[in-house]
């Protein structure tokens, strides 16, 4: 968890006590005020988030004094937490903003892409079976762009060069799906029947 010291924008207004205000991207990130003696954190609400300064305080269990620091913990599933050090004692009335950026977490980032990679591998396969196997070779180079040992899409585009009766490309695809996934049943009947086809034509000749 990283920590971090947000620039704050103080805005001076009239008639009312001191507020926090927390901005976030992504919006619905929930927002902590943390005791650092204990380590307990206590829930102060979900992003944009609005909250009197008094509130704030009243979650800790010990007084804070001038020149004390509270803590924030800005957290959201899927994203990188945030601790943020906000001054506890300010003279006037005004308030406090924060506006924080989340950070997605690899993992999020990883599901997010794989999820992206697996719809243009549905996209090809229609596109394919519909006769349209320049496009659908287009939506699988996109696929092999970031996962390049992908051996569904590899197999994807033995395929369609096999429908194109490109056989020479066909089983060069279908071998390279093979070494990414040496238990591809596909790949492997394919691979058979090519080289049969093959074969029984050089015998022909």
């Amino acid at each position: 968890m990283k920590k971090l010291l947000i620039p704050i924008f103080l805005v001076a207004l009239s008639g009312c006590s001191s507020v926090l205000r927390v901005k976030c991207d992504p919006l619905d990130a929930d927002v902590y005020v943390v005791n650092l003696k204990s380590g307990e954190k206590k829930p102060l609400g979900k992003t944009p988030l609005d909250v009197p300064m008094s509130d704030v305080k009243e979650k800790l269990s010990e007084p804070l004094k001038m020149g004390d620091y509270l803590t924030l913990s800005i957290e959201k599933s899927g994203y990188h937490s945030e601790s943020i050090f906000v001054p506890a004692s300010r003279t006037g009335v005004m308030v406090t903003e924060l506006e924080v950026n989340l950070k997605s977490t690899p993992v999020e980032k990883e599901a997010r892409t794989a999820k992206e990679a697996l719809d243009h591998i549905f996209l090809a396969q229609r596109l394919a079976l519909s006769g349209e196997h320049e496009r659908a070779q287009i939506q699988l180079d996109q696929v092999l762009h970031e996962f390049p040992d992908f051996p569904r899409a590899l197999s994807m585009r033995a395929s369609i060069y096999y429908l194109q009766k490109n056989f020479d490309e066909s089983l060069k695809w279908y071998e390279k799906a093979l070494g990414a996934d040496p238990n591809l049943d596909d790949a492997i009947k394919m691979i058979k029947q090519i080289k049969e086809q093959k074969s029984v034509k050089g015998g022909k000749s």
